[in-house]
């Protein structure tokens, strides 16, 4: 294995590490304990979302990507329909994709939530006051989509992982 491969394999878990595991962290412990908070709930909420958060978990994805597809056109031969077509290339190939429509889900559909949801948390902070029924509405209506969006990926990336750990023995 060639040098770039390795630092490029590293890149890959690290960061698929960090990512995966802060989705099923917030998946499986934090978001269901925090939704017993109540009233407190949108500022734990807006902590948690305030940069660089966003940023960290949009690069994680980013990276953990882009260093597959690399990894994957080598393994693959350069995409080689042969080796797609066997039964590693096939687990591989059904992984890589799951892989990269959670990652699509966490860049257009996660981060932009999380940024909307901080920035109505700092102007309901800025303003002193309590916030009005219709962003409370917002609130609650991100609250939703976020957490609908956290669960799709974190099932996409379960079956990723599976499909990962275990292409190259079947």
């Amino acid at each position: 294995m060639s040098g770039f491969m390795i630092v490029l394999r590293l890149i890959h878990i690290f960061t698929a590490v960090f990512w995966v595991g802060t989705i099923w962290y917030f998946a499986l412990f934090f978001l269901p304990r925090v939704k017993t908070f109540g009233q407190d709930t949108g500022r734990i909420m807006q902590t948690i979302s305030a940069p660089p958060f966003p940023t960290y978990m949009a690069t994680a994805a980013v990276l953990a990507a882009l260093s597959g597809i690399v990894m994957y056109w080598k393994d693959s031969a350069g995409f080689s329909g042969a080796w797609i077509a066997t039964a590693p290339g096939i687990a591989l190939t059904i992984a890589g994709i799951l892989g990269i429509a959670a990652a699509l889900i966490g860049l257009f559909e996660s981060r932009p939530v999380t940024v909307r949801m901080g920035q109505l948390g700092r102007e309901i902070a800025a303003s002193g006051k309590p916030p009005a029924p219709a962003v409370m509405q917002e609130m609650q209506a991100l609250s939703a989509k976020l957490e609908r969006a956290l669960y799709r990926t974190a099932y996409l990336l379960l079956v990723t992982a599976i499909g990962m750990a275990t292409f190259r023995y079947l």
